[in-house]
């Protein structure tokens, strides 16, 4: 006899070595939590689009966090360190000496803090020159510090020969003194990267992670944490990313492992599951990585992106779900983000452009949005299931007056071995402007045992999931 079942199409991503096992994937899609007494609890809507809103120096975005500092945005684009108004102004202020890498900048009240892994610099406002200091770190061994940070009115850097880092003079990052350092205490570890939050200074080694705090020494006045020393390192220097939820990054130990680690305060934990580190470990490399966070109505995001594969893991902080972002079955065209005048900023990866990220732009820059989540294995104690009907419920009429998303339509496809194989493509509408009865219905879909439903939407309207259901048969075997 025919009944309806609920399909459980809301969801994250998490492909497992087994794709029997587990297969969801969702791309370009975020988990969202509504209120009390909302019909539907947790919905899938769509990502931001990227709004283009200029260009900015000579080439591709290389800061993974462009600052906001006395009104203006900050971020170097090419060799250029550009700032950017509310109005979208850009200025440029000066050259890098280097044309690739990331760069990690750090702000204090009178400066901006620069580097690259080959040079420091500096800005006041006015004057943009290379430290020259002799003593800054790094330098005798023919490179310059990867990371900084900026707390209790001093800039903090590493020396990436050894496992020392520094202070400089109170507020000045141009004037550094040889003696003001101190060595990553508990373990002899080669320091990758440095990040602070919440009061803490962060030491990031190949095999530890070593959290420090002010314990007012005038003459080095950092003490390390002991109780909240982990013996995880970190795997890819330029992964490591800080708000107030914590710092993330992509993370491993002495005894192997590759994992996505948050630190709150002093207390640590794993994020990542079975189903997202056995997809790092087969990446061509990791080690490149670079992660940013950044917040937009209501949620927190984690942003990982894996250059040499092409690939862009998202840890929905708020939700405590992996997503997936693509830029036309690429890595997102997102790198380095930052919010002037409340407004989310985010430079491209593969030119000088900048954009908007708007939740009411419906395209990925010249790119469609392509919207994707591929469900659960579903089964009924492994027995053959007939699919009379199957209907997504979309939030209908979202159809724009003309043009491409006129009457937008949904693909739909499905595989009977997890996502081995697959079927064609379906199409259905979602639905026009104000037909908000519409449904997206599918019938005569064949039998299954280990049923795998995908959707996907590419008409460059708003997209939101609230459920789905079939009209199933369970067959005699």
């Amino acid at each position: 006899m025919a009944r309806k079942q609920t399909i459980p199409i809301i969801g994250g991503s998490a492909k497992d070595k087994a794709i029997s096992v587990n297969n969801q994937f969702t791309q370009n899609m975020m988990l969202a939590k509504k209120s009390f007494g909302a019909k539907n609890e947790v919905v899938l809507e769509s990502i931001p689009g990227r709004r283009e809103l200029g260009s900015a120096g000579d080439g591709a975005c290389r800061t993974k966090k462009l600052l906001p500092w006395k009104g203006l945005l900050y971020g170097v684009f090419g060799t250029k360190l550009v700032s950017i108004s509310d109005a979208y102004v850009v200025t440029e202020i000066g050259t890098l000496n280097s044309t690739i890498d990331t760069v990690i900048m750090a702000r204090g009240r009178d400066y901006l803090f620069i580097v690259d892994g080959t040079d420091g610099y500096t800005y006041n406002g006015t004057t943009f020159a290379a430290v020259s200091d002799a003593d800054f770190p790094g330098v005798s061994a023919g490179s310059a510090p990867t990371h900084c940070s900026y707390i209790d009115g001093a800039f903090i850097v590493h020396d990436p020969s050894n496992d020392n880092f520094y202070r400089s003079d109170a507020e000045n990052p141009t004037s550094w003194n040889a003696l003001s350092f101190e060595a990553a205490s508990v373990s002899p570890d080669a320091v990758l990267a440095n990040v602070a939050t919440e009061s803490i200074l962060y030491i990031l080694g190949e095999t530890t992670t070593q959290p420090y705090y002010n314990d007012g020494n005038p003459d080095f006045p950092y003490t390390v944490y002991l109780s909240g020393v982990a013996e995880v390192g970190i795997a890819a220097k330029y992964s490591v990313a800080e708000s107030d939820d914590g710092i993330f990054f992509l993370a491993t130990t002495p005894e192997g492992g590759l994992f996505v680690y948050r630190m709150i305060g002093t207390e640590g934990m794993v994020i990542s599951g079975d189903e997202q580190d056995i997809q790092f470990l087969n990446l061509t490399t990791y080690d490149n990585a670079v992660g940013f966070i950044y917040k937009q109505a209501g949620k927190s995001f984690y942003v990982l992106q894996f250059p040499s594969d092409g690939l862009t893991f998202v840890y929905n902080i708020t939700m405590q779900s992996w997503e997936n972002r693509s830029t036309y079955g690429s890595n997102w065209d997102a790198g380095g983000h930052g919010v002037i005048n409340n407004k989310n900023i985010v430079g491209s990866i593969s030119d000088a452009k900048f954009y908007l990220l708007d939740l009411s732009h419906y395209s990925d820059g010249n790119y469609e949005l392509i919207r994707t989540r591929r469900t659960q294995v579903i089964h009924s104690n492994n027995q053959n299931i007939n699919y009379d009907e199957f209907i997504v419920d979309f939030d209908p009429g979202v159809g724009i007056a003309s043009g491409q998303g006129e009457d937008p339509q949904c693909l739909l496809r499905y595989s009977n071995d997890s996502g081995g194989s697959w079927s064609s493509w379906l199409q259905a509408g979602i639905g026009k402007q104000g037909e908000y009865s519409a449904r997206a219905r599918f019938t005569k879909l064949g039998s299954g045992r280990n049923r795998v439903w995908e959707i996907k939407v590419s008409a460059p309207v708003n997209v939101v999931i609230k459920g789905a259901f079939a009209v199933i048969t369970v067959l005699d075997d």
